[in-house]
């Protein structure tokens, strides 16, 4: 894994210098974005656990016994065992994988497209380069937004379900029968 991490980095740094743009069309977008989604969800799996603890620390009510990450870890891990700790990290995944894949494709079509449409223009490097940069960068971050932030949502309703008085659900898809 790690071999082919180093060499999709490589391949991306050899390809992405500004003096020969037009090799980005040559990058293994295939093995980059399977790379790029692997990576960004082991990350997820990592910070999975932040998210539910913060999710639960944010509707606790004012008399909950849950007023620190410990203690949020201790009760979770006593009423649900392990599998509380990552409750609705399936439908993240779920969503987060097609949502990673979108945003790399769109960063990598949208940024060939504006070192071009920038490049007529007599501006310094510095601007052409934050100019054609910047317009992928919000165009590929509102496309996946619109993917994974309705997951989101679901998920987090799935962090808290029956705490604090929180209705119950039986997977993703109840709570969106529900919704």
């Amino acid at each position: 894994m790690a071999s082919i991490v180093n060499g999709l980095l490589e391949e991306i740094m050899h390809k992405t210098q500004w003096s020969n743009i037009s090799c980005m069309e040559e990058l293994d977008k295939t093995k980059f974005n399977v790379v790029g989604a692997g990576l960004f969800t082991w990350l997820t799996v990592g910070l999975y656990l932040v998210s539910v603890i913060k999710t639960r620390l944010k509707v606790a009510l004012g008399d909950a016994v849950e007023r620190n990450a410990s203690s949020v870890i201790k009760v979770l891990l006593k009423t649900d065992g392990i599998p509380g700790l990552y409750r609705g990290f399936g439908t993240v995944i779920t969503g987060a994988v097609p949502a990673r894949i979108i945003f790399l494709t769109a960063l990598e079509t949208t940024k060939v497209a504006a070192f071009k449409m920038v490049e007529p223009f007599k501006l310094s490097e510095p601007t052409k380069a934050a100019i054609a940069n910047g317009i992928p960068g919000m165009t590929s971050s509102l496309f996946s937004q619109a993917v994974f932030v309705p997951i989101d949502v679901v998920s987090q309703k799935l962090m808290v379900q029956g705490y604090a008085g929180r209705q119950e659900y039986k997977g993703a898809l109840m709570f969106l029968i529900r919704l």
